[in-house]
């Protein structure tokens, strides 16, 4: 990762800065094309759902092209986890959001057996387990 880039984005969103914002995707992993956007996340410390709607209405303004802005607490935990693996600084304390990572590092050594586990192989073994469920979930219901 080339540290103009992280330069870049700090002059672009330095109306920002008093958040913690880490930039992560293709830009950081390496896959990124020359019309790739910037996937930032926001660290907003919190998972109350109006507060993290009234935050991302600040934000707004800034989720332009070339950025695609995200609030790290309402991503998926599989893209949280990908993103905590994989993850630039481009405000705040590195140490810090490190700390902060940990509880959903946690979170996910929980439940990725779960996630794991009900995942398929292909389409095709989705469409046998639906089949298979249909008349089981039909007996339920009666």
């Amino acid at each position: 990762m080339k540290s103009e880039i992280i330069s870049q984005i700090r002059n672009d969103l330095k109306d920002l800065s008093n958040f913690d914002i880490v930039l992560f995707g293709s830009q950081v992993e390496g896959g990124n094309r020359p019309n790739s956007d910037y996937d930032i996340a926001i660290l907003i410390y919190s998972e109350n759902e109006q507060e993290t709607n009234t935050i991302f209405q600040k934000f707004l303004p800034y989720n332009f092209k070339p950025y695609e802005i995200h609030i790290f607490e309402t991503l998926p935990i599989q893209i949280q986890i990908s993103l905590i693996k994989n993850y630039k600084v481009v405000f705040g304390d590195p140490l810090e959001i490190s700390e902060y990572f940990y509880s959903f590092r946690k979170r996910w050594d929980d439940c990725k057996h779960r996630i794991f586990e009900n995942m398929f192989q292909s389409s095709k073994e989705r469409e046998i387990l639906r089949r298979r469920s249909k008349p089981i979930l039909e007996k339920i219901k009666k």
